[in-house]
């Protein structure tokens, strides 16, 4: 039976930036992936944004591993010709009763060390973005965006050339405790096979709660269950994407399930409107998009941007994120935790890794390559 130090489960964008650091920190590693390709879920299905890092609580794993995260991955970037732009972003107040919640979050974008922010008036709005109305916004000059897809791919590369072995078509099945080791049965293609390592790492996305309770633990006890939660996005028409430069987002709402409807700039120019938030109530990847939404699109985005019509909006892609927070529950932060102290040494769970995970990627790799080195 073959036995690697490490076998990491998912080939999302975490679990490809922790088989590059293991391998090349001189770990055998084996990474399982069930599709085809990686990053074939939550990792290519979003809004290849790079953020600042003020929307979490001070002290919590979003907050310290976005900001972290930010800069590792502006430095990668640069290093490894990865395309990205420092685009910069407003969060606008459309009207003076939203200017309390987004200083709030000026003040917490500054107690977690997020750089550059600056409240700015009407004028400045203008000076920044001539075309966006709002009353007042906070600025973020650190936030940007990338493309996740050369990320990834440079990723898998570097992994593989430091010696990972990335296994395509490879489900995980389940896991169980050998002594020091783990026995991690997968079936690729029609067949299952098993395998033993030292550690596993879960960075399985969607199914991580799954992976989780087919290893062993118990969901309810550990809190550990995903919630579903699909946005989608339209695009804006070439004619008035270019009349935008930047990110522009509304004051959040602290329960719903994202950030609201906001205006996200490509690398080619173009603009994207979304994700807006539904909690799924089936457990099922449901990627359509429901041209019926285009109204409450507009409506939502034109308090901001207001030169845009509904015909302006043409249906485009969706996502799903992995939430912990249940629907109109309190703030859940990432799990990432060495699970020793339930009775599983070196099997260590990343759960409920939904944004900022593209931006806190490669601080949640080295996070998790600190908990890997206490084993050797």
């Amino acid at each position: 039976m073959e036995k690697f130090d490490c076998i990491i489960v998912g080939a999302g964008v975490v679990g490809l930036a922790m088989a590059k650091d293991l391998a090349i920190d001189g770990r055998s590693v084996l990474l399982i992936e069930r599709h085809d390709s990686f990053g074939q879920e939550t990792s290519s299905r979003n809004s290849e944004v790079i953020h600042g890092g003020m929307y979490y609580p001070t002290g919590s794993l979003k907050a310290v591993l976005c900001v972290e995260g930010r800069r590792l991955l502006y430095d990668f970037c640069s290093s490894c010709k990865i395309p990205f732009k420092k685009t910069g972003k407003i969060i606008v107040a459309t009207d003076r009763q939203e200017i309390p919640a987004f200083e709030k979050l000026f003040q917490l974008g500054l107690a977690n060390g997020v750089e550059g922010l600056r409240l700015i008036a009407k004028e400045e709005i203008k000076s920044l973005e001539p075309h966006v109305s709002g009353v007042a916004a906070l600025y973020s000059p650190e936030t940007g965006i990338i493309d996740s897809h050369r990320l990834m791919s440079c990723l898998a590369d570097s992994a593989k050339e430091s010696g990972a072995i990335i296994a395509y078509d490879s489900e995980f099945l389940r896991a169980a405790k050998e002594k020091e080791n783990y026995k991690i049965f997968i079936k690729n293609g029609i067949d299952e096979l098993s395998l033993t390592a030292r550690i596993v790492i879960n960075s399985a996305g969607l199914d991580s709660d799954i992976v989780a309770e087919n290893a062993g633990f118990d969901l309810e006890k550990y809190h550990y269950s995903i919630h579903y939660c699909k946005g989608q996005y339209f695009r804006l028409s070439s004619a008035k994407a270019r009349l935008l430069k930047m990110l522009v987002y509304p004051v959040p709402k602290p329960a719903s399930g994202g950030l609201g409807v906001h205006a996200t700039v490509d690398l080619a120019g173009g603009v994207r409107l979304g994700p807006d938030d539904e909690y799924l109530k089936l457990r099922v990847q449901d990627y359509s998009v429901d041209p019926l939404r285009r109204l409450n699109f507009y409506d939502s985005a034109s308090k901001f941007i207001p030169f845009i019509f509904e015909d302006d909006l043409s249906v485009d892609t969706a996502g799903i994120r992995p939430k912990l927070q249940e629907p109109e529950g309190d703030f859940r932060d990432f799990v990432i935790s060495d699970e020793t102290d339930k009775g599983f040494p070196g099997f260590i769970n990343l759960i409920g890794i939904e944004s900022p995970g593209l931006t806190a990627s490669l601080a949640i790799s080295r996070y998790v390559k600190g908990m890997v080195s206490k084993y050797y």
